[in-house]
């Protein structure tokens, strides 16, 4: 037994140092807002704490050991008992009682300050859905939703921004752990929430609560941009998408972008939004679980698609053909999906060839313009 203990404590240990290395794109113990700074001196303030009494308590131990350890001469009587010693109860009664109260003097405030949302900030109503985010602005705070998208939740840098997080199907979790912490996404509920980042860039987040086959895969992008970004982002999130032209003087790809808008009609716009064209979706909800489909109205403005597990640009700023192409053809295949039972995208493996497939991505490809967002 003693030989095996040694192998399997090295197999452990390398198994704790290899997930140690992972390469995570969202960090807790890098804040890059306000909020989040607070929720890391909090991390920290109650680590120290927690590693003095654990100290304390560890050379309480060894002292112990050492003092009341069995020598040659013991004639076997126990050492001086003192069970109901008052000072030694009253002590280790209050001590852990003062430690808890200054935890909570310290952390209450700033679970508060969490949650308080900011008069006249950017109103950002957040749904989640098996297994991706959609996003609604109210830019005026009237109540009426002037943009609509996915996967990217795109906010200006330096700004308080209110959440109201929700849920179309089942329990999720919104977390993007350099800008604040979690907050649970509940179906009838509605949770207030911020974020806030101190600099443009992105910023990933995760679903934080099992909700079926793809969990794993639900994920989030945060994109702060500069002030002037922000007023471009908004003005070209409300242009609506047109029709392309009907003739197809302009060559072959002119001609594959109306195939592919015939096809995206055929197929596609059941459930699919494109503000100005295809927007039977809203009025008639398509047969989902969560009861809607991501809105593709400026899909190339995006940095990601199929729940922000593919980026949809390459390094070199080419469209990411590959993936969308793969994504489009068979949806499933690509990240797990129950489309039977009313949960994530179809397959099209026996309805779309590969022409049809390239169709659409050329049809997709003139949904908005790529934007700082995706830069």
């Amino acid at each position: 037994m003693r030989r095996r203990v040694g192998p399997l404590a090295l197999l452990v240990m390398a198994g704790m140092l290899l997930a140690s290395c992972a390469d995570a794109k969202s960090d807790t113990l890098q804040p890059k807002g306000e909020l989040a700074r607070d929720i890391h001196f909090l991390t920290k303030f109650s680590g120290w704490l927690a590693a003095i009494v654990g100290l304390l308590v560890g050379a309480a131990v060894v002292f112990i050991i050492i003092k009341f350890r069995e020598r040659s001469d013991d004639d076997d009587s126990l050492p001086k008992q003192i069970h109901g010693h008052t000072k030694a109860e009253v002590g280790w009664t209050i001590a852990p009682a003062i430690l808890l109260a200054v935890l909570a003097v310290v952390s209450i405030p700033t679970i508060f300050e969490l949650v308080d949302t900011q008069e006249g900030a950017i109103e950002i109503r957040v749904e989640g859905q098996q297994w991706w985010w959609q996003y609604s602005y109210d830019l005026d705070g009237d109540g009426h939703y002037e943009i609509v998208t996915a996967n990217d939740i795109v906010f200006p840098a330096g700004q308080d921004i209110n959440l109201e997080i929700t849920s179309n199907d089942v329990i999720h979790s919104f977390w993007v752990p350099e800008l604040n912490g979690k907050k649970d996404a509940v179906p009838g509920r509605v949770h207030e929430w911020r974020i806030q980042a101190d600099e443009p860039g992105e910023y990933w987040g995760v679903c934080t609560e099992y909700c079926g086959l793809s969990h794993a895969d639900m994920r989030i992008r945060a994109v702060a941009l500069s002030a002037s970004d922000w007023d471009d982002w908004v003005a070209s999130q409300q242009v609506e998408a047109t029709v392309p032209g009907q003739s197809f003087l302009q060559g072959s790809e002119e001609e594959a972008v109306r195939e592919g808008y015939e096809l995206f009609q055929l197929h596609c716009a059941s459930c699919h939004i494109v503000n100005g064209v295809f927007e039977a979706a809203a009025e008639n909800p398509v047969p989902l679980l969560a009861g809607v489909a991501p809105n593709l109205t400026h899909l190339m403005s995006r940095t990601s698609f199929a729940g922000a597990i593919f980026e949809l640009y390459n390094e070199d700023g080419s469209l990411n053909q590959a993936d969308l192409t793969a994504w489009i053809r068979d949806a499933p295949s690509q990240k797990p999906l129950d489309p039977d039972n009313q949960q994530g995208m179809l397959s099209f493996v026996d309805s779309l060839n590969d022409e049809d497939v390239q169709d659409l991505v050329a049809y997709l490809s003139t949904l908005g313009d790529r934007t700082p967002t995706s830069s």
